[in-house]
């Protein structure tokens, strides 16, 4: 009697863990531009394609953003400005490196990739620091960023101030 309670415990306990898994594979969320899309957790390489390429802002290194980035590169600010193309976006992180040196920290990041349309997303939280008139000023950054062949295609950027603290 013992062998089959322990017989039907570990098919049941099996069957859960199966359906558990089903449902993981189904994914989850939507995205209203692409009707009936789920989203699961996606590769580590997407997360480490990301941190390269901040980490390449973060020293300059122009050729190297521009060498990770889709020719088809459009990027949505905060404010809703669009910048088209690696030429604009060259133009656009010279002058904001020149005029207040920017610096990013990411602090987390979640990669996350379509389930039928197999689109591979990284969404990643940043802490900001420019220098404006002379004083720092910080932000945290929300980018949710679409890797296609290991190139960056498209990122919508999202903005919070985080106030000066009393005694700056």
């Amino acid at each position: 009697m013992k062998k089959v309670i322990l017989i039907l415990a570990v098919t049941i306990i099996t069957c859960n863990v199966a359906v558990v898994a089903q449902e993981a594979n189904e994914g989850a969320g939507f995205f209203l531009p692409q009707p009936g899309e789920k989203f699961v957790v996606g590769s580590d390489k997407i997360t480490d394609i990301w941190k390269e390429y901040i980490d390449a802002h973060n020293v300059r290194d122009m050729e190297t953003i521009l060498e990770m980035e889709s020719d088809s590169l459009l990027i949505v600010g905060p404010d809703g400005t669009r910048i088209s193309g690696k030429s604009a976006h060259k133009e656009a992180l010279t002058a904001w490196f020149s005029a207040e040196d920017p610096k990013w920290n990411i602090y987390w990041a979640m990669p996350y990739k379509g389930v039928s349309g197999k689109e591979e997303w990284i969404i990643a939280g940043h802490q900001v620091t420019i220098n404006v008139n002379g004083k720092v000023v910080k932000q945290n950054h929300m980018i949710d960023a679409k890797i296609k062949d290991g190139k960056v295609e498209l990122f919508y950027v999202y903005a919070q101030n985080i106030p000066a603290e009393a005694n700056e």
